[in-house]
């Protein structure tokens, strides 16, 4: 508070105050923000008195008045608002985080004590019209600690104030996604909006525990966006900012102004980096005279892949075609397809077309580089099979009961009777059926548990297993014939268990459920578990910590979480992540969780 007065104005230009929107939060987050500063205001005032070296300010800063209060009506169209803060705030983590809607123009001039910003509108706000002044998680004290959450403010120059709201939770990585942004667009206006390139109508973002909400809105159809704005522009840019795909769009009824079906529920975004280049093919190579590998930008929909009919091979100058018989995934590379065919001619080129393919993301194959050119092999012996990975990895420990074992192969192979062994330390044999997951994959189920405690020994008789080109299973070491691995399941003592019953509220809901069980701050799943349907499920032999619970309903029977896409618009798969952090104890079976997915 010494040294010059800071008077400095911000001006917001309405292109970038409003990467704006109307944006709210709750009734209740607003008694839960006085709440706050009731319970805050001791520990703010002796923050102020503590002596230099004290511990570390990391108390967030949160507004603590405004001036007109939140919710008048018949507001002047020349009003100026106030917002005071619980302390004062850095002048220059006002711009970008400050949000009026419907757009105009405005000014934010911070007080010469740091702790207010008056908003001075550039135009005469319309008549009966609610506005909506957003604080975004982005202010800063002079500690640099950030708002938790967003808060919002609504005036109206008319009689009342609209009372639409939807609320939701964000999630990246298997984790609830702080400071996420959340576009809203009505749709009346906007019929097809584009997140990398339409303003939204509405704007928030989420708080810490990456839930959101909107409130003030008006009656009608809106289409929600999530996105992380890894380059800190406030914009979404496609292909480098993970986003969000709703699985439905929000209707809001005239009667009450809440969202339309209550039993809708809350909006759940699971986000990933969508890449906006269409997929197409980059180039083909030969290994041998009957095999091809066609490179594309990226993954095929595992589900499509397997069609022969959407590769076509002819010669460029000869008039004769070049039958494919089999294709595969790469393994090793998911953006890679091996194809099958028929005897190629030596030094013949011939050009490759694919269609029919689409990506991840469902989106088609760009039509216009989808063929690449190879010349014909005279290589008659390809190399030979190898195992690449084996499911528990070789050596592991704390391998649950029910492991199903899982063999991938750099190319499709028979497993003749008796190829795969499973044994304990006292050679006691485990039977169990082989299936095939896909073309090169195979799995094995054990007839019966595993025993606790115990080490086991997987073994695969690379005689028994060869290619369709009659080659066998490479191995080395020193047993050429057998590739080996070890490993040794749980000691029980050392974990514990969760089990709950997952429900859909949408009687129509069809596909198999998805369940994944995260430790926290991990980005990938510690354990999952698939259903037919909705019913009870439970995971044995989890290590003690805290954990989070997502699932979702695949759909479309594709095996996987579909994120849908922005434009042209495809709703996601809907997906849902448990309200609370659970915790797994020693020896403790956490149950009675229910997983309920809404419509």
């Amino acid at each position: 508070m010494n040294g010059t007065p800071d008077h400095t104005a911000l001006k917001i230009p309405a292109g970038l105050a409003g990467l704006v929107g109307k944006v709210g939060l709750a009734g209740k987050a607003c008694l839960f923000t006085v709440a706050c500063i009731v319970g805050l205001v001791a520990v703010a005032c002796a923050r102020e008195g503590m002596p230099p070296g004290g511990p570390r300010d990391r108390i967030p800063p949160w507004v603590v008045d405004t001036d007109p209060p939140a919710g008048s009506t018949h507001v002047p169209p020349d009003v100026s608002p106030t917002l005071t803060f619980s302390e004062r705030i850095q002048p220059r983590s006002i711009e970008g985080n400050l949000y009026i809607a419907p757009i105009v123009e405005f000014v934010a001039e911070p007080n010469w004590r740091g702790n207010e910003i008056t908003v001075r509108f550039e135009e005469p706000l319309l008549a009966d019209r609610t506005y909506i002044i957003t604080v975004g998680t982005g202010i800063r004290d002079m500690r640099s600690n950030r708002m938790d959450s967003t808060f919002v403010y609504a005036l109206s120059t008319g009689p009342s104030i609209e009372e639409g709201e939807v609320n939701g939770l964000t999630v990246h990585d298997g984790q609830p996604a702080r400071n996420t942004y959340v576009w809203a667009y009505d749709l009346a206006g906007k019929p097809d909006p584009n997140p990398a390139g339409t303003t939204p109508d509405y704007l928030t973002q989420a708080g810490r525990d990456g839930t959101f909400t909107f409130t003030h809105l008006s009656a009608g159809r809106y289409r929600l966006f999530a996105f992380l704005d890894q380059g800190r522009d406030r914009l979404y840019d496609a292909g480098v900012d993970p986003i969000g795909v709703p699985t439905r769009d929000v209707v809001l009824s005239e009667e009450g102004m809440s969202e339309e079906g209550m039993s809708d529920g809350p909006m759940w975004f699971r986000m990933a980096v969508n890449d906006t280049a269409a997929m197409h093919v980059m180039s083909a190579r030969v290994s041998h005279r009957r095999e091809v590998s066609v490179f594309l930008s990226e993954a095929p929909r595992e589900d499509m892949v397997r069609d022969t009919g959407a590769y076509a091979i002819a010669g460029v100058e000869a008039d004769e075609s070049l039958e494919v018989t089999s294709a595969y995934q790469d393994p090793a590379d998911p953006a890679t397809i091996v194809l099958t065919t028929a005897p190629q001619v030596r030094d013949r080129v011939y050009r490759l077309t694919v269609t029919g393919l689409e990506n991840t993301w469902s989106e088609p194959m760009d039509t216009t580089e989808n063929t690449a050119e190879f010349t014909g092999s005279s290589i008659e012996n390809p190399p030979a099979p190898r195992l690449l990975e084996v499911h528990p990895d070789n050596r592991s420990r704390d391998v649950a009961q029910s492991v199903e074992l899982r063999f991938s192969f750099s190319e499709p192979v028979t497993l003749e009777e008796g190829a795969v062994v499973l044994r304990d330390s006292t050679g006691q044999e485990s039977g169990g059926d082989i299936r095939w997951i896909d073309a090169t994959v195979a799995a094995m189920q054990p007839d019966s548990l595993l025993q606790l405690s115990t080490d086991y020994e997987i073994l695969v008789l690379a005689g028994l297993v060869s290619n369709r080109f009659d080659q066998p299973l490479q191995a080395t070491g020193d047993r050429p014939d057998t590739l080996a691995y070890t490993f040794s399941t749980i000691d029980p003592e050392s974990y514990g268990s969760l089990s709950g019953r997952f429900e859909d509220e949408d009687p129509s809901g069809a596909g198999a459920v998805g369940i994944s069980l995260y430790q926290l701050r991990d980005s990938e799943p510690s354990s999952e578990t698939q259903l037919d349907g909705p019913g009870d499920f439970r995971f044995d032999n989890v290590l003690p910590g805290r954990y989070i619970l997502q699932a979702y309903r695949d759909a479309n029977g594709n095996g996987k979480f579909d994120y849908g896409n922005a434009l042209p618009f495809v709703p996601a798969e809907r997906s849902m992540v448990h309200p609370d952090t659970l915790e797994v104890r020693l020896g403790w079976e956490t149950e009675d969780i229910t997983l309920r997915l809404n419509r």
